[in-house]
């Protein structure tokens, strides 16, 4: 079931009255992030290396598709195998790691409209980045590179979208998933 933000005094949750949304048949939908505004919505499909933007009606629950858009470089080859999205909290930027044949970063930047425009890639350091994450500021970004056994540190510009390497790489067998706390 799915739920919709009902926008009254006591700001609960209730059944949405669109409790789904279709998507291509084969696509692999894999995680779902919202921007910081609450309008959009970004879903990564692994199996198709794209993400699908969305316009978010929080009250109804709905996801509208405004456009769909490749997460590997142009000429790349299937299998693509896109893995985890992430949205900075200035809302600018939107990240996806690309595992199988590349072990990068996509990096797009988010227009007004909600729509992407490829910024470029970024090498991960390492084989395979099944989970990354970003800190609470938004400074930081780092990458569990699951076959490499590593997690790799960078520093993220907030005004380009781009990051570089800090140097700082954990040793960690199999990484898979990466939490931070806000610890403000």
């Amino acid at each position: 079931m799915a739920y919709a933000f009902q926008p009254t005094e006591t700001k609960r949750l209730v059944p949405a009255t669109a409790p789904f949304t279709k998507v291509v048949p084969g696509s692999g939908p894999r995680h779902l992030t919202f921007h910081p505004n609450g309008k959009y919505a970004y879903l990564v499909e692994e199996m198709a290396g794209a993400v699908v933007v969305y316009n978010y009606d929080k009250t109804t629950g709905r996801f509208d598709s405004l456009q769909q858009i490749f997460t590997h470089p142009e000429g790349a080859k299937a299998p693509f195998g896109a893995a985890d999205i992430h949205i900075p909290p200035d809302g600018k930027f939107l990240y996806v790691s690309n595992r199988a044949n590349e072990n990068n970063i996509a990096i797009f930047s988010i227009s007004p409209s909600g729509k992407l425009k490829n910024m470029g890639y970024q090498s991960t350091l390492g084989k395979v980045p099944r989970n990354f994450t970003l800190d609470p500021s938004g400074k930081f970004l780092l990458v569990a590179n699951q076959e490499s056994d590593n997690v790799v540190v960078f520093k993220r510009n907030n005004r380009t979208g781009i990051f570089t390497t800090t140097g700082i790489q954990i040793s960690i067998p199999e990484p898979t998933c990466l939490k931070m706390k806000n610890c403000q």
